[in-house]
């Protein structure tokens, strides 16, 4: 049975005299889900509500069009919950689950700035849950966001998800706030729906126009990850930082004004992409990927320098020094430097590295 009480461990004791840290701001925020993942990716996250995936069947059902292309409401139609009940379908509720390290503000808006997206079942004695079109149709899905739905306790890193909560976000000084999953998207997996006739968000496809093996990478991402029926009630991510050490660099860079790209693929031909999208976004087909140099914790686009977190497990060993040196040198080649940084300095004095890392940034 997975831990119900996610805390993250050994936080450096320095992180916690950081504005909002012991707590969530005492004023509404929204979340910059964007300038942290990239638009193509936002607007593919963006889109999934309501019950999913968009079945060319269920447009066919539509009474409703707009120029000429049918709509289809967030709530299904009482045509399609008649279709879903007479194929069957049962639905898994699933979370699209958003934490942020910390907050800043623009133009007199707070902003939360995320650093890990991942999906979530809704669960019922440790598995996930179903329910059925008779279910459905009695819920207003448009307003399944309300009253801020949240996990208290969600620790991206570990099996632990917390508790889940509807109401307000807990704003008190016993629990990081780096560790509320907030709710950002809610959507509901037809059980039995048909992959071929499935549709996918116009403003995404309409980004990849013309190049359909990309287009057809994209499909494939999104019925594998999107769409994949859970048989555990474990996240699964989909975007953001893989360690603790990398969150606290990542809290300590964002006091003192640096905000790198997360999880940054880099290729032999001097190209760099944040994600799997941002790849499909600029013509490049998902086996690229595995083409890669490495894939640097952060990255500074401006300044071209790449920033690895290098924990003790991993990174100690005599045949991991080679590696990563023969990383650096290939980097080098491309015009990209590499700024290294223990987990064990990281963990002494989060500050301290990132206050190395500017001063490195701007030297020569």
């Amino acid at each position: 049975m997975p831990n119900e009480t996610g805390d993250i461990e050994n936080r450096p004791k320095e992180l916690f005299t950081f504005p909002n840290y012991t707590q969530l701001p005492d004023e509404p925020f929204k979340i910059d889900l964007a300038g942290a993942v990239g638009e193509f990716l936002a607007n593919d996250i963006f889109d999934l509500d309501g019950v999913q995936p968009s079945e060319s069947a269920i447009y066919g059902l539509s009474n409703e069009f707009l120029d000429g292309v049918p709509v289809v409401r967030v709530n299904p139609s009482e045509e399609a919950i008649a279709f879903y009940k007479d194929r069957g379908d049962t639905f898994q509720m699933i979370n699209v689950v958003v934490c942020c390290h910390s907050f800043e503000r623009r133009d007199g808006a707070l902003y939360g700035l995320p650093y890990h997206v991942s999906l979530r079942p809704a669960q019922k004695n440790g598995f996930p849950s179903e329910v059925s079109a008779s279910w459905i149709e009695k819920i207003d899905l448009e307003r399944i966001l309300e009253g801020e739905p949240h996990y208290r306790g969600f620790n991206p890193f570990s099996n632990a998800f917390g508790l889940y909560a509807i109401g307000d976000i807990p704003r008190s000084d016993n629990v990081c706030s780096d560790v509320i999953g907030i709710v950002y998207r809610t959507y509901f997996i037809a059980s039995k729906y048909q992959s071929k006739e499935t549709s996918y968000p116009g403003m995404c496809t309409t980004l990849l126009e013309g190049n359909k093996g990309v287009i057809g990478d994209y499909r494939k991402y999104r019925l594998k990850n999107y769409f994949k029926k859970f048989v555990k009630v474990e996240p699964v991510k989909i975007w953001g930082c893989d360690s603790p050490i990398e969150l606290f660099l990542l809290q300590a860079m964002s006091q003192i004004g640096l905000h790198p790209k997360i999880q940054m693929y880099i290729f032999p031909d001097g190209s760099t992409f944040p994600s799997l999208q941002s790849m499909w976004e600029g013509g490049v087909r998902t086996g690229k990927q595995h083409t890669n140099i490495t894939e640097a914790d952060f990255f500074f686009e401006s300044e071209k320098v790449a920033v690895f977190c290098d924990s003790l497990a991993h990174h100690t060993s005599e045949a991991a020094i080679a590696k990563d040196a023969a990383i650096d040198e290939k980097l080098q080649a491309i015009g990209i430097r590499s700024f290294r940084v223990s987990g064990k300095d990281i963990a002494e004095s989060p500050v301290s590295c990132a206050t190395r890392l500017k001063e490195f940034l701007v030297s020569e």
